[in-house]
């Protein structure tokens, strides 16, 4: 008996696998997400294997990349007549030359991931694939805003496309071309495997997601010919980035955006307070800093919500037609801004928040100020005109983040990062610093009191050597000494 790549993903039959065979598969296909070991709960590992008792079904690629390569697809029989989609648009040359990449491999292979920059074109690449493999398509999103802004690409690029929905109660597949269906509804319902083998292909969008225990079950239901993963980033911190790339296939091609083409200034804002509640620094029963805790506090912190209102007055100040964006993680702040924006009539101000129709979000689309969440920030925003960007909380990672500026060509986008004087949030910093300099960003400097008056120093020229920029990388204290580097 022969393995073949079915609706349930690449299965081997039990009989003749040798013990060795059968604990490797489960060794192999059984993962859990990195956690540092100082965290007291440690996670389980979760299979990402299904059997029966006489058969496997892996993931396609692992299987077919440890077992057989010539493995045959029984997916290529069930597929749907052809939807001969046109797409009416223009790609620019470098998204010729991805999409033309990525075609010939899926063809060859059966599919991969594309690690594009935020702002590159994801979307209309992926619209632009779709119509050239000429199969039934299915995206898989994670959030209804997402959903919506797929709708509007293909109404827009693909205009004669019928599209259908699985979202909740809804299970709209039928005669439609391209079928849009929320992540947390296929791994919340039971489907029969039949129900998606009129798929050809199977486009996840923010694909790093897919790495976690609940989402990767997805993968399980929806088997198909071609796959395709889109992201900005691969790389999961729990080290769980291979999950689905033994599903969806290696990354075929990753394109960053050019650096030297992008002015982006950064300024950096030293706030302290000689506040005691504000500069304890608070520790569970093990010793380690409770980091919500001190979120949470930030976030509270009254004097401080003040001055980032300042910092948004001095910002508008100095030029009107910035569109601004700040950033929280916690909700608390986010109203306390909004409410104060809009109270002292500061500026037109809107919401940009999970839960939001998106109608509404449309309407925030057009305000002065924009009020977001990190996790909506981090995928899928498309607000081309914005110009500026608060980090109102600290945050590690601010790829995605710091994206959302550059979705159009602007004088100089600018990028405001408060570093607030405990060690841990320093710490949090030095690892923003070191992607602004790789970015090879101008960054500046000031304490939260010269900042009210724009007088900042600089810390990195964008214009400064290579060698000099490594200097100033390592020099580890260098931003919080207030000394001149450059």
């Amino acid at each position: 008996m022969c393995d073949y790549i079915g609706n349930r993903g690449y299965t081997i039959y039990k009989d003749g696998l040798s013990e060795d065979t059968i604990n490797k598969i489960k060794n192999d296909l059984s993962v859990k997400p990195f956690v540092p070991k100082v965290m007291k709960q440690q996670p389980k590992p979760f299979p990402i294997y299904r059997e029966s008792t006489s058969k496997f079904y892996l993931p396609k690629f692992y299987g077919v990349n440890t077992f057989c390569k010539d493995a045959k697809n029984v997916l290529v029989k069930y597929e749907s007549c052809e939807p001969n989609l046109t797409f009416e648009g223009e790609l620019r040359e470098y998204q010729k030359t991805i999409v033309d990449k990525y075609v010939d491999n899926a063809k060859s292979t059966g599919g991969g991931l594309l690690e594009i920059d935020t702002g590159m074109g994801k979307t209309v690449m992926a619209l632009n694939i779709l119509t050239k493999l000429n199969v039934k398509t299915i995206i898989i999103v994670h959030k209804e805003f997402l959903m919506n802004q797929w709708i509007e690409r293909i109404r827009e690029f693909i205009p004669d496309a019928k599209v259908g929905k699985i979202q909740g109660k809804k299970l709209d597949i039928g005669s439609n071309q391209i079928v849009i269906a929320m992540l947390q509804t296929l791994c919340s319902k039971d489907y029969p495997p039949e129900m998606f083998q009129c798929f050809g292909l199977t486009i996840i969008d923010e694909v790093h997601h897919m790495g976690a225990e609940v989402f990767s079950q997805a993968f399980g239901k929806v088997v198909t010919k071609y796959t395709l993963g889109l992201s900005a980033t691969m790389n999961r911190k729990d080290g769980l980035s291979n999950v689905f790339k033994m599903f969806l296939g290696d990354v075929v091609h990753t394109e960053k955006r050019d650096i030297s083409a992008m002015d982006v200034l950064v300024k950096v804002i030293d706030y302290s307070n000689e506040d005691e509640g504000y500069n304890k620094v608070r520790y569970d029963m093990r010793g380690n800093v409770q980091y919500s805790t001190m979120i949470t506090k930030l976030c509270s912190f009254e004097p401080r919500s003040e001055f980032i209102i300042n910092m948004i007055i001095t910002l508008l100040k100095y030029d009107t037609n910035e569109q601004i964006m700040v950033l929280a993680h916690n909700k608390n702040l986010l109203n306390f801004i909004y409410d104060t924006i809009d109270e002292r009539q500061i500026a037109s101000v809107g919401y940009y928040v999970g839960g939001m129709k998106e109608c509404d979000l449309k309407v925030s689309e057009t305000k002065k100020i924009v009020i977001a969440t990190y996790s909506m920030a981090s995928e899928g925003l498309d607000i081309k005109t914005l110009t500026t960007l608060i980090l109102a909380t600290p945050k590690t990672d601010v790829v995605q983040s710091v994206g959302r500026i550059l979705r159009q060509k602007h004088r100089q986008p600018l990028v405001v990062d408060i570093v607030d004087s405990h060690d841990l949030f320093k710490r949090q910093f030095l690892k923003r610093r070191k992607f602004y300099t790789q970015q090879n960003y101008t960054i500046t400097k000031a304490t939260h009191v010269d900042a009210l008056n724009d007088n900042f120093q600089l810390l990195l020229d964008r214009k400064t050597t290579k060698k000099k920029k490594q200097e100033i990388l390592y020099k580890e204290d260098s931003v919080f000494s207030g000394n001149c580097l450059v």
